[in-house]
């Protein structure tokens, strides 16, 4: 299943990165839409309520359009739970559990996270990761449709090739796990300000031609969440170790690491080494230590 999926997001993002010859304006400015929209987000009587289109997002609406799911990302970025730093310490906790096995435990903590994170591209793919790996095909199917909305929704908003075409980013470091799912390999990892002093992620990867392309995030919405605090994408964050398992977990575990490739899964994702996309990043990847937070809901 996650071959076929993956398959269609590399398609997909391919098809999108790959025209350049004079592209058409963008639909999406970040400096002109970012408040009209986020005002709209939060009005009651305007179709790009909130409240409306997240229902939508998780019934898996059939006709709901990338530039709505465009406004769901950025009318998030006012929820009482949206706390980039934290969020990407608990993303990386839970990330750790699946590296080591623990599925139930990892899905224990997604829950409640995509709970009150529902658009978590990190979140939603560890989630649908662990079902796999506990043998529940169609949960994992649920959350995985979901990252392809979200992706959807990123390609929408810019081509992320130019600071002025840069892709809107929910999480600070969404970037890092955006470039694997589109099929490309991680080479270094930045940070930059545009011509409005706004703060971006910048991913250099590596295409299949051996060529180095910079890609350009916006998270200054991000960074104003946190009060300015700039920092936290250069300091490394204190993670809590995952919980030791028991013997007989264990033996699960040894279990399913020998069956993790066997239907085109492979370890969950963790820039710049390896991604649940089975992307692998070349041995000269500067890393950004990205911390981690916070909840899940399956279908």
């Amino acid at each position: 299943m996650r071959i076929v999926l993956v398959a269609a997001l590399l398609l997909f993002g391919f098809a999108c990165f790959a025209q350049d010859d004079k592209p058409a304006p963008p639909p999406f400015e970040y400096y002109r839409d970012f408040k009209r929209i986020l005002d709209s987000t939060k009005d009651k009587t305007n179709r790009l309520y909130y409240h409306k289109l997240l229902p939508r997002f998780k019934s898996k609406d059939s006709v709901i359009s990338r530039a709505d799911m465009l406004a769901l990302l950025i009318g998030f970025t006012e929820n009482k739970s949206y706390h980039p730093d934290r969020d990407m310490d608990t993303e990386k906790e839970i990330f750790d559990m699946n590296e080591n096995g623990d599925y139930q435990d990892a899905l224990d903590m997604l829950l409640p996270y995509l709970e009150k994170h529902p658009l978590s591209l990190r979140g939603l793919k560890e989630a649908s990761y662990s079902y796999n790996q506990l043998r529940k095909a169609d949960s994992a199917k649920y959350y995985m449709d979901l990252v392809d909305r979200v992706m959807s929704a990123m390609i929408y908003s810019g081509k992320g090739k130019t600071p002025e075409t840069a892709i809107f980013s929910l999480g600070l470091v969404d970037g890092e796990h955006f470039i694997p799912n589109v099929g490309l390999a991680i080479s270094r990892k930045n940070t930059g300000k545009n011509k409005h002093k706004g703060m971006m992620e910048i991913i250099t990867a590596l295409t299949d031609e051996s060529i180095y392309v910079d890609y350009f995030f916006n998270i200054q919405h991000a960074i104003d969440k946190m009060g300015g605090d700039e920092d936290v994408l250069n300091e490394p964050r204190p993670v809590k170790k995952p919980k030791k398992s028991s013997k007989k977990d264990k033996k699960e575990k040894g279990k399913d690491k020998k069956d993790k490739t066997k239907d085109g899964w492979a370890t969950p994702s963790d820039a710049p080494a390896t991604d649940s996309m089975n992307i692998q990043a070349p041995a000269d990847s500067l890393i950004i230590k990205a911390p981690a937070d916070s909840t899940g809901k399956p279908n």
